[in-house]
């Protein structure tokens, strides 16, 4: 190598190197004087935090480095984006890719498919999802009810050996295109129809792939314990990590029974079963009409379910069940505490609760009236409610255990749209107002943790739910002392306030308060 080459060569590597430290003092946004919660749990801290493509590539002073843009976040929370295990945001993250109801809550990655009910092929979703272009991280499940239905229908009865193989087969297609794991509906129709060996069986595919169980237990009322033996039976069949959806307890009969099921997961955990939990923070629940009929009812159908009603005693039979469950389950004892929030037969009735309703078709206000009445809005095409069957004792006993994380159980809504449960828009801020600042249920590093770090783990995301060096720029950034839902059962279609930015991939999808309309979050493979 001659004088000259030399010379070019030192040159050049200088060079390269004058650029590569350049560059690492670049940044294209530094978030100043923040609070940051990392989401570990541990103490909060005062910094400043560098993003580069996306990523938190430096803590600490900042003042002297070169940035494209800067933020002032003194006097706020610098948090991990929020992390939702809980949504059934893939029924309309196609039509609603900017999923407003949750960036304005600060969640910045999403878990679709729970409840055992999921797009079928998930590939074709997850392939479509990301050629549409989403404001944030979308991870799917597949469910046991979509694929139950697959193969077998509604029917009311046990797989044969090709048809348990072939939902074998579909699970497993899932599983390969990039699904995180398994959800079941085991109160729902097909799943409910189910026998725990079916479903363990189908949770062992689920875990050659190195996923993870969701479940909606078979019950959240009368049959609630053994529902979470039955949950934890099934992961230790399967040899697979167990997730119990929106955990709570239904009907004033089981109240304070979660002191129950909360030692039933902490005995499965010493035992060294993987298990963990969501809830949301409400006294009600919301989900369709039917879950108050008995199972047996809905096989086949709504046509079967005519078919029934037609014959006096078959009839009389499902009105008792029903006015059992008004009794005793989620129907909280009085029909005043079932509001209906959507009616495909009377829409001039959302908005009403049984009683009311009972009393406007002329019936008594009753249970009895109320369980004729709900047979005769089912007939007319069904509809959703919301169960106001929930103590605060046992969500405040829940929401404490260090199990569990936040989740909303909600779901891709258009803003005003008919009546919706609040949870849909005020999951997370409700937390960090009314049970961190006001009932100081949960320290704000907890929370934040039961928000970002601990539904992270749970999903196998390395990059994601922690705000350190290396990590994904999913940020939210809040005034812990003016952070409020504004969500109400009456008027749910209201965003939180003081949740002023937020940050999928680096990119602002929220910024002073104000949507973006960026669409920067990534389909999550799990591989």
């Amino acid at each position: 190598m001659n004088k000259n080459n030399i010379w070019l060569a030192v040159t050049l590597g200088i060079l390269f190197c004058w650029l590569a430290c350049e560059t690492e003092s670049r940044f294209d946004l530094v978030i100043e004087n923040g609070l940051v919660v990392d989401g570990s749990g541990e103490q909060p801290f005062l910094s400043d935090i560098g993003i580069r493509r996306g990523i938190i590539r430096s803590l600490g002073d900042l003042e002297e480095a070169v940035a494209e843009a800067r933020i002032d976040a003194e006097g706020r929370v610098v948090a991990p984006g929020f992390i939702d295990l809980h949504t059934h945001t893939d029924r309309g993250l196609l039509e609603l890719p900017l999923v407003e109801n949750y960036i304005r809550q600060g969640v910045t990655t999403v878990l679709g498919g729970n409840c055992g009910s999921s797009p079928l092929p998930a590939g074709d979703f997850l392939k479509r999802a990301g050629k549409t272009g989403i404001a944030p991280n979308f991870a799917l499940l597949v469910g046991h009810n979509t694929v139950r239905r697959k193969v077998m229908g509604r029917e009311n009865r046990a797989p044969t050996g090709s048809e348990l193989d072939r939902m074998k087969q579909l699970v497993a297609g899932a599983m390969r295109d990039g699904v995180f794991g398994l959800s079941s509906g085991l109160r729902y129709v097909p799943g409910i129809y189910a026998k725990t060996e079916e479903v363990a069986v189908l949770a062992e595919v689920a875990a050659a792939y190195g996923g993870f169980y969701a479940t909606h237990i078979r019950s959240e009322e009368l049959e609630s314990i053994v529902s979470v033996e039955e949950a934890l039976e099934i992961g230790r069949l399967a040899g697979i990590p167990v997730h119990i959806s929106h955990h709570k307890l239904m009907g004033k009969s089981m109240w304070g029974k979660s002191v129950e099921t909360l030692d039933l997961m902490e005995a499965a955990v010493e035992r060294g079963q993987d298990v963990t939990f969501d809830q949301y923070p409400y006294r009600a629940t919301s989900t369709g009409l039917t879950v108050l009929f008995p199972p047996w009812s809905l096989a086949g159908g709504q046509d079967s379910l005519e078919k029934r009603l037609e014959d006096p005693r078959t009839r009389d039979r499902i009105r008792q069940s029903i006015s059992f469950n008004l009794r005793f389950g989620r129907g909280g004892g009085n029909p005043a505490s079932v509001m209906i929030v959507s009616l495909a037969g009377d829409s001039t009735l959302e908005g009403l609760n049984l009683a009311e309703i009972a009393r406007i078709k002329g019936r008594n206000r009753d249970i009895d009236g109320a369980a004729e009445t709900l047979i005769e809005l089912q007939s007319s095409g069904g509809g959703r409610g919301i169960y106001h069957c929930l103590d605060e004792e046992d969500v405040v006993r829940i929401m404490k255990h260090p199990l569990g994380t936040v989740a909303s159980d909600g779901g891709t809504v258009r803003f005003g749209a008919g009546l919706v449960h609040p949870r849909n828009y005020g999951t997370f801020p409700r937390v960090l107002s009314a049970y961190v600042r006001e009932k100081q249920v949960l320290t704000l590093e907890e929370a934040i943790r039961k928000m970002t770090a601990l539904p992270a783990a749970r999903l196998g995301l390395s990059d994601r739910g922690r705000i350190a060096v290396g990590m994904c720029a999913d940020l939210v950034l809040f005034d812990p002392e003016s952070v409020e839902d504004r969500a109400t059962f009456a008027d749910p279609h209201q965003y939180p306030d003081r949740i002023d930015d937020v940050l999928v991939n680096g990119v602002f999808v929220v910024r002073n308060g104000d949507v973006t309309c960026r669409r920067p979050g990534e389909v999550l493979i799990h591989r």
